[in-house]
């Protein structure tokens, strides 16, 4: 199950099931009667924009990514694993944007998906979202595009925590958070208002720069277990060094020439997703009556097939995103749920009728 961006532009969202969920009450009425368990089991598969309102932006959405910047391209697996300049420019731009995904809380639509679960009007989660805000609300999330919580190395296949990487990368450029204020410094006289609003940070945790900024004095360290035991060489200060280039190492983790690099545990666009988190993925839709989709445009490929296959084997499919979504007008029939509000709103507006359905003296009271 490959990580495939969809590029092309998704058609308008006009599609709206039932035809009279126009208003936000409706849609509110429209998913709850999806989700009612007394019509069977709901699996959930969430998209970026479940991340918005805590400050990770989408890809899609009204402020996502690529509708702010059509040219964005990112970085792909081949990329990565085959360019000591590509790794350098994206661990310092990761470097940069970390404090953003670290900070982030997890908003209204993840505790409203854990009330779901908890009251079992939701099965089972997967998420597309690499940024782990679910799990402060649910216990058992599959994260088929992993999660930036995390680095793993390529050779050894150890994993280290992001926040320890974190305070390596800080070490080994002392002068990068000089380079940024210089940039900052070089804005602010071009007479824009609020020069930090030239970097944005990406769903992948990854800070847009500007094309002037030069990451060639970047370092990123060598896989600390692939260094002590001398798979891996370091600089003298503990930066990974160009003396692992192709170099063949038996028994490696994964087929790629550079030895100790540490890239982060996410799903790179053009990287397979691991085949156990494929099956735990494909299980816990495949076990669900139905399937609920929030906030995504399902425009990358794992997502879409996973939700193409589970309705050609007769599954309903709902839809909870504001704008299009890739194949809706196929994927959709009458039976199925399509609403075009913000996620937030319409969850918490079945967690209500949810709460009041369990508890209706309480609400007769309130």
């Amino acid at each position: 199950m490959l990580r495939v961006p969809y590029n092309l532009k998704l058609a308008a969202a006009t599609v709206v099931l039932p035809p009279i969920a126009t208003t936000l009450s409706a849609a509110i009425s429209a998913a709850a009667s999806f989700l009612d368990p007394a019509t069977g089991t709901t699996a959930l598969l969430t998209g970026a924009g479940v991340s918005v309102e805590s400050g990770i932006p989408d890809y899609r959405g009204p402020s996502g990514t690529y509708t702010l910047n059509r040219n964005h391209r990112p970085i792909f697996y081949t990329e990565f694993v085959d360019h000591h300049t590509i790794r350098k420019r994206y661990w310092a731009r990761s470097f940069l944007g970390w404090e953003a995904v670290r900070q982030a809380k997890p908003n209204r639509v993840h505790k409203y998906v854990g009330d779901l679960i908890d009251g079992r009007w939701l099965s089972s989660l997967v998420t597309q979202n690499v940024d782990s805000l679910h799990s402060a609300y649910v216990k058992d999330v599959t994260e088929i595009h992993g999660t930036l919580s995390s680095a793993v190395c390529l050779t050894c296949g150890t994993h280290y925590d992001r926040s320890k990487l974190q305070m390596e990368l800080a070490r080994l450029n002392p002068g990068w958070a000089d380079l940024l204020e210089q940039e900052l410094h070089r804005l602010s006289e071009q007479r824009i208002a609020n020069p930090i609003k030239a970097f944005r940070l990406n769903p992948d945790g990854d800070l847009e720069l500007p094309a002037s900024i030069s990451y060639d004095q970047f370092n990123y360290p060598t896989c600390p277990n692939c260094a002590s035991n001398g798979t891996a060489k370091s600089n003298s200060n503990g930066a990974w060094s160009e003396e692992n280039i192709n170099v063949v190492v038996p028994h490696s983790k994964r087929n790629v020439k550079d030895v100790g690099v540490l890239k982060p545990n996410v799903v790179f666009f053009g990287e397979s997703v691991e085949d156990h988190v494929k099956k735990a993925a494909e299980q816990k839709l495949k076990m669900a009556d139905k399937i609920l989709v929030v906030g995504s445009s399902l425009a990358t490929y794992s997502a879409f097939r996973l939700i193409k296959e589970n309705k050609e084997n007769g599954k309903r499919i709902g839809i909870i995103n504001v704008g299009p979504v890739r194949g809706e007008h196929e994927l959709l029939m009458k039976s199925d749920l399509r609403v075009s509000f913000i996620a937030g709103d319409v969850l918490g507006g079945v967690v209500a009728l949810m709460n009041e359905q369990r508890n209706p003296l309480a609400y007769a009271h309130s």
